[in-house]
């Protein structure tokens, strides 16, 4: 338990050392956020000695902390070193220093509102939300000058001791340590800082517009007799103007902090759940915007440590539950209560039947339950099991061959090549063309065609995007079906067996079949190739076929070509604090479980030699865990090495463009490369 004591900790910023009191969250408790607490202009960090053990239970890295030149007079120090636009220089740097990894809450109480509410304004991308304790709109009126006027000609005459009935009001007549502490702290306290910081709020203004229109979540907080400096009505007022929360302790006055901490530490507790909830909710929408993605990782990384289960509301669909730890994710992949989004379709997309070929995805046994899906994934699985998949080691081989024979036609020419279109599309197309036994002109064909329809799985798509995925839809129904019409044999034949009446369930199966076996291996090997060329260190590895299997197994978890998994809880369930209830779509987010640090170490670095505990979740888990799991593993052991050894020189030759959509199915559209000699 945090005391008033003069022990304390430095900080050191890029403006020099700050004195703060610190408050750690338990291991168990820690919400990877921070606050920072900025005092008044008769303060000191210990104002906040009772509400920080209170913050850190809650789970915040809590820091309250002293103004450069609060206490230690130094002689001849001008007061024009004090002034709200410098401390709030300090605490800017003090953000810095804090908010590198975590978000960073910062509440300011009396003049310490008006400091941070200058860092806010200068560095509105550090913080969190800002909630200012006792601080209005400004001081800068007729009023306030003569009152901060007069308090400057007394503080000359008197020095410090001036404050000391401040003091014997706040602080209890019985609480003789506290009035010691502070007898002590006054004799010490600086007059340099306290006649500038007070000339410095004689000209601070309202700035509630400029507030507002950084968009940061505000809390103005006080005591229901807080009206010395500001009515009730300016205070309402002000936070009508600010767009900002309002909220009166009672029985508190000017420092609720002090006078009534277990019920401002409740208050702070509220806002700051209701703005991380916020923030998160804007981070995962912007995540699913139909967009290619450059980098989900690092919103995926934020979600996890601030948010790890989000409830929230998807434009024009059902209430939904995030999920983006691994523990979560492999819960909902693994337990019967969650079932695939074709046993309830409308809850994912309202009009779901609209588009033929998403109509026919999601009666597929991919997206079914029961006997839909187990009949045909066990007779499917029963032909594509590990050891079949090595007895096409060979044959996949001479695939590999012929398409590197391909590329290399093409890099021979000079220039750049896009490597999804020269290797990626054509050896994914022609692998599992060659598998249902379709011919190579047709497997390519469709390739081109599984590219864009893949689509059909966003949960968002711009209407150009949508069209284009329908008439690819189209291409790939009437063809699939033509072609399996008459097979006697092979996998396409299982499907009809076990589908006799040929109906949109049946198509859907096929499109699955095709598509599933074309599109993750297609970009396993954009996904794959740009992490090797931008890792040489790594790719020297990889020419090794005896490290493939690894380095495939990283990239796979590393760069996931399956972003989400989508499920429908059919039971109440709980994930933290978050209810879910029969019905919500839960939407488990694979590429951030498989980069959580409970799940493998150092989860941010590329390392084809890692041996995780566990397979990553990238075909999934349970009774959904893909049928062509061993096949599309053994594909890339195959090509990746080949790469790599044929072409030694081969080299990024600028950005990668990402799928567009790209939210569920991750991928490259166009990986740019050359070939050096």
């Amino acid at each position: 338990m945090l005391t008033y004591s003069d022990s304390e900790l430095l900080l050191a910023t890029a403006r020099g050392p700050v004195a703060a009191l610190r408050a750690l969250p338990p291991p168990d408790a820690d919400r990877g956020a921070a606050v920072v607490l900025c005092a008044g202009v008769v303060g000191s960090k210990e104002d906040f000695g009772p509400v920080l053990p209170s913050l850190a239970a809650a789970g915040y890295h809590a820091y309250a902390y002293d103004y450069h030149g609060h206490y230690a007079e130094l002689p001849g120090e001008s007061p024009d070193r004090h002034t709200i636009e410098r401390h709030g220089a300090d605490l800017v740097a003090l953000l810095e220093r804090l908010g590198s990894k975590r978000p960073v809450h910062l509440v300011g109480h009396s003049y310490g509102g008006f400091v941070a509410r200058a860092a806010a304004l200068a560095r509105p991308d550090l913080p969190a939300s800002v909630t200012l304790i006792g601080a209005g709109p400004g001081m800068d009126n007729a009023k306030h000058r003569k009152l901060l006027s007069g308090f400057d000609h007394t503080l000359r005459l008197q020095g410090s001791a001036v404050m000391w009935p401040v003091v014997r009001r706040l602080v209890p007549e019985g609480d003789v340590a506290r009035r010691e502490f502070w007898r002590r702290r006054l004799a010490g306290m600086r007059l340099a800082f306290l006649q500038g910081a007070l000339r410095s709020l004689t000209v601070e203004g309202d700035r509630g517009a400029d507030l507002r229109a950084t968009r940061l979540p505000v809390l103005l907080l006080h005591g229901h007799r807080d009206q010395r400096l500001w009515s009730a009505r300016d205070f309402a007022s002000y936070a009508e103007r600010l767009g900002a929360e309002l909220e009166i302790i009672p029985d508190a006055s000017h420092s609720p902090n002090l006078e009534q901490p277990e019920r401002t530490v409740a208050a702070l507790l509220r806002f700051w759940a209701g703005a991380e909830r916020r923030a998160a909710e804007r981070l995962f929408l912007d995540l699913v915007r139909p967009r290619g993605l450059p980098d989900p990782y690092a919103a995926y990384r934020a979600l996890r440590e601030r948010t790890p289960v989000l409830r929230i509301e998807l434009p024009g669909k059902a209430a939904a539950v995030v999920l983006s730890r691994h523990a979560d994710v492999a819960r909902v992949l693994q337990e019967s209560g969650f079932v695939s989004p074709g046993e309830d379709p409308a809850r994912l997309t309202p009009s779901w039947r609209d588009v033929r070929i998403i109509r026919c995805l999601y009666q597929s046994f991919g997206w079914r339950e029961g006997t839909v899906h187990g009949e045909l994934r066990a007779a499917l699985g029963r032909r594509l099991v590990p050891r079949r998949a090595e007895e096409l080691r060979e044959s996949t081989a001479a695939t590999a061959e012929e398409c590197l024979d391909m590329l290399g036609a093409r890099l021979a020419g000079g220039g750049v090549v896009n490597l999804a279109e020269a290797l990626a599309i054509p050896f994914a197309s022609l692998v599992i063309g060659r598998l249902l036994d379709l011919p190579d002109a047709e497997a390519l064909r469709l390739g081109e065609a599984a590219r864009v329809a893949s689509a059909a799985f966003e949960p968002f798509m711009t209407p150009r995007q949508r069209g284009e995925m329908a008439d690819a839809g189209e291409l790939l129904l009437d063809a699939l079906e033509t072609l399996a019409a008459d097979r006697q044999d092979g996998l396409l034949a299982v499907v009809r067996r076990l589908r006799p009446d040929a109906g949109e369930q049946y198509l859907g199966d096929l499109v699955l079949l095709f598509g599933a076996g074309y599109d993750s291996p297609a970009s396993l090997v954009t996904l794959g190739a740009r992490l090797l060329l931008e890792h040489p260190d790594q790719a020297a590895l990889v020419r090794d076929d005896a490290t493939a299997e690894r380095a495939v197994e990283e990239i796979l978890r590393y760069e996931p070509p399956v972003q989400i998994a989508v499920r429908i809880a059919t039971v109440p369930a709980r994930f933290g604090d978050v209810e879910v209830e029969p019905g919500m779509a839960v939407l488990g987010l694979v590429g951030a479980a498989n980069r959580d640090p409970a799940y493998t170490t150092d989860p941010e670095r590329f390392d084809v030699l890692r041996r995780p505990a566990r397979a990553s979740l990238s075909f999934g888990a349970g009774r959904h865990f893909c049928p062509g799991a061993a096949l599309a593993r053994m594909h890339a052991q195959v090509l990746f090495p080949r790469l790599l050894r044929r072409f030694p020189g081969l080299r990024p030759a600028g950005p990668p463009r990402f799928r567009a959509p790209g939210t569920m199915l991750r991928g490259i559209e166009d990986l740019p490369v050359t070939l050096e000699a």
